[in-house]
């Protein structure tokens, strides 16, 4: 991270709007290897090296009696979840600034608090290492950036594909010019320095870019929201044509799509979205891209948990 100082972390653990549940259920609290999924995260976080406390931010005392009963009390603050992923971040924000969680976010905006960063990670990336934590924060650049976005290149991640004779974890891949990437759900962010957090929601709900309506909704938003995103639009239609040529079996056709889409136009065209100054950053271990975002990939998981978390850990130099 280029500083000497740990930086707090943020784990979105709750339930309400736009969250996804496994067995109608509160994903964070689904068992892998008996423990639930947002403890495996905890724990990752914790002992991450450049990491301070960790603010869990979801149904508190559902959370503190998971946390009881593995053990857990020291460099954790519990936050009782608002209604939506945005409002949560707030909230867990001003607590990670040592504040009470009463104290309105906007009303930091211009006291002192803008240039103090927080991590943020989701509660069903299970097998996160504390050394992926530490690569990422290493590598972002708080100094120069509002906001750090970590992706994992599609050469890490087919180590976890499918294979002929095992189960495995297939992923949907940004296309862009130098690599074909997945986002691995690490942000680091100075989120008093942006001018549209709010978009982040939009964002976060529209998640699933394979689904039309959710691609339709996006684009018409950025239109309804004038100049400052039509930089970004474009990069959203080109990285959608890649993905559609190159699902639909015309590899020649993606790649051209992608030529036109770099590193720095995706980093700008989100900076825009944003109103802040953005980054991307490599992780090569894989395991924070593999979210349990459905049983499926649960179940996967599960089954290939030790062999995977082993192969992990191996890359660890």
């Amino acid at each position: 991270m280029r500083a000497a100082t740990r930086v707090n972390a943020i784990l979105l653990a709750g339930d309400r709007r736009a969250s996804i549940q496994l067995h109608s259920d509160n994903k964070a609290f689904f068992e892998l290897r008996g423990v639930p999924l947002f403890i495996h995260v905890t724990r990752a976080l914790m002992k991450a090296e450049l990491v301070g406390d960790v603010i869990i931010v979801g149904p508190a005392e559902r959370i503190q009696a998971a946390l009881t009963a593995q053990g857990i009390s020291d460099g954790v603050i519990i936050v009782e979840q608002r209604d939506n992923m945005i409002e949560n971040f707030k909230v867990g924000h001003v607590c990670s600034l040592g504040l009470e969680e009463t104290v309105p976010f906007w009303s930091l905006k211009n006291s002192g608090y803008e240039e103090l960063p927080v991590l943020v990670a989701p509660c069903d990336i299970p097998m996160l290492l504390p050394e992926e934590v530490d690569e990422f924060l290493m590598r972002s650049n708080m100094h120069e950036y509002d906001y750090s976005i970590g992706v994992t290149s599609k050469k890490v991640l087919s180590l976890f594909h499918p294979s002929e004779n095992r189960a495995g974890i297939q992923m949907i891949y940004f296309h862009v010019k130098e690599d074909l990437m997945r986002h691995n759900n690490l942000h680091i962010a100075k989120p008093l320095t942006f001018d549209h957090l709010d978009y982040i929601e939009k964002m976060y709900e529209w998640r699933y870019q394979t689904r039309l309506a959710n691609i339709l909704r996006m684009i018409f938003s950025m239109l309804t929201h004038g100049w400052r995103l039509m930089k970004s639009m474009r990069i959203i239609i080109l990285m959608q044509l890649s993905l559609y040529y190159d699902r639909h079996g015309h590899p020649r056709l993606a790649d051209h799509m992608r030529s036109l889409v770099g590193f720095n136009r995706l980093a700008e065209g989100i900076g825009n979205a944003l109103g802040a100054r953005v980054e991307i950053v490599y992780t090569h271990f894989g395991g924070a891209a593999l979210d349990a975002d459905n049983e499926k990939d649960l179940a996967v998981i599960d089954e290939r948990y030790d062999e995977w978390m082993k192969l992990q850990r191996s890359m660890h130099t």
